[in-house]
């Protein structure tokens, strides 16, 4: 049966604001956008205070991190960990859950965290885990999400702290079991644009692989048409691990090995330099900025260069919040406060970012709009809430006074997955508590064995 969607307001990049139309879909695209309803047999949505936008797509995320270092990470004074807080928190919970946590414990974590993503608003998404979390794609495609899957590859594994105190790489080479794992996958669960699941690379940065395997992941992404995801310049001692091996700053270093193009998304790009940054936009690659995960440790995304150069810019959120409308309402002000112009980081500029401009970056024009012949993964926000009231523009009011919780139907492949704030298929509260206890597992074990730092493990008692 064909689905209409009857909004207050429709908006998207190639079209701008409209109002009161009606969006007809028809298998897993849209068909037809009318002025009118038309007098057919077909399920109906219409919702008086609604703003009907294309899917919000999260072009940089890590599930798996959400529930796992929730709280845990945050609000951390200098000095309360016995280190840098990779080596003495984020490192060691990730090798226990590696030890102790099956692969129904893990698809259970992932599910609560794109649970949260999907009744949020976001409909696709490109996601970077490690091979033991491969439960992620048929959790996400039983959700309904869209997502692009790109898994670590490593040639140097294992990251630990050098005499000198800098991070090291270490470890056997695995840069032919990363590389084989990928294949493996592609072939086993890449389903392309007519399904939910595709299948990229996701070599993990410049300083842990090797020249000769980021240029086999570029030769083999170029004849299978797949996304390469990669961090790129997101700290200086990235940078400066890359110039002492290759005599060349990280964005160079890319270049040369043949991943500063089209199909590539850097993630990041926190340390890049203005030259840096109007290179990769003439290459035509993309950057995947995550603002709240750089706020958490007290840093700001250079949201003001990244859109004066004109580079081609998705947001994600890293898997430190889900939601991508707090993602997008962060990036905004950081723009305005960066640039000291408050028309920086409109409402239809990051909205841009986070829909057409992200469906470009990956590849695929035929999402990210709403458009007769587009893909139907589109989101309506319900704007009757209080805080919104009165509307004078319904994109501005969504990103400056919004929350994702207010996504009211969530439409993926042409198909309702949420509806009145309701997941359609599956039980939300179980999902949920079946995650928590996952992690709270994980959580417990951790302290038993010290892997929470002392003064971390002590505020969660004091509160």
């Amino acid at each position: 049966m064909a689905l209409l969607l009857s909004p207050r307001w429709s908006w998207c990049a190639e079209t701008g604001l409209r109002e009161r139309p009606h969006i007809l879909v028809e298998g897993d695209r849209i068909a037809a956008i009318l002025a009118e309803p038309p007098s057919l047999d077909a399920e109906r949505i219409a919702l008086e205070d609604g703003l009907l936008l294309p899917g919000l797509i999260n072009l940089h995320n890590h599930a798996f991190s959400a529930p796992l270092f929730r709280g845990l990470a945050d609000d951390i004074a200098p000095g309360a960990l016995p280190g840098h807080i990779l080596f003495s928190l984020l490192m060691p919970l990730g090798d226990l859950v590696a030890e102790i946590m099956d692969p129904e414990e893990i698809g259970d974590a992932v599910e609560m965290a794109l649970l949260e993503c999907l009744m949020t608003g976001t409909t696709a998404m490109l996601d970077i885990w490690r091979p033991q979390q491969r439960a992620f794609i048929p959790r996400a495609s039983a959700l309904g999400l869209r997502t692009w899957s790109c898994p670590y590859l490593f040639t140097r594994p294992n990251l630990a702290m050098g005499a000198d105190g800098r991070p090291e790489w270490r470890g056997e080479d695995a840069s032919e079991a990363s590389f084989d794992f990928v294949m493996r996958l592609f072939a086993e669960a890449h389903e392309g644009p007519d399904g939910l699941a595709s299948v990229g690379f996701g070599p993990h940065g410049p300083d842990s692989n090797s020249p000769e395997l980021l240029r086999r992941v570029d030769r083999a992404a170029r004849e299978m048409g797949a996304i390469v995801s990669i961090h790129c310049a997101q700290n200086p001692l990235e940078i400066a691990a890359v110039e002492a091996a290759h005599g060349r700053r990280s964005v160079a270093h890319l270049a040369e090995c043949g991943l500063l193009r089209p199909g590539v998304i850097l993630g990041h790009c926190m340390f890049a330099t203005d030259e840096e940054i109007e290179r990769v936009r003439d290459a035509g690659a993309a950057i995947a900025s995550c603002p709240l995960g750089f706020a958490r440790s007290g840093r700001a995304v250079p949201l003001a260069r990244f859109l004066a150069s004109g580079v081609r810019l998705g947001i994600g959120t890293d898997g430190v919040t889900l939601d991508m409308v707090d993602e997008l309402r962060a990036a905004a002000v950081l723009a305005r406060t960066q640039s000291g112009d408050p028309s920086q980081g409109a409402a239809e500029r990051m909205l841009a970012a986070a829909t057409r401009d992200s469906a470009d970056a990956l590849g695929r024009p035929d999402l990210g709009r709403l458009t007769p012949g587009s893909r139907a993964d589109l989101v309506m926000f319900d704007l009757s809430a209080p805080r919104y009231q009165p509307v004078w523009n319904p994109l501005r009011a969504l990103l400056t006074n919004g929350a994702g919780r207010d996504a009211h139907t969530v439409v993926t492949a042409g198909r309702l997955r949420v509806a009145n704030r309701t997941l359609l298929r599956g039980d939300a509260a179980a999902i949920t508590r079946r995650g928590a206890a996952a992690i709270a597992r994980v959580w417990a074990e951790a302290e038993r064995r010290g892997a929470i730092p002392a003064a971390i493990a002590a505020r969660r008692a004091a509160a």
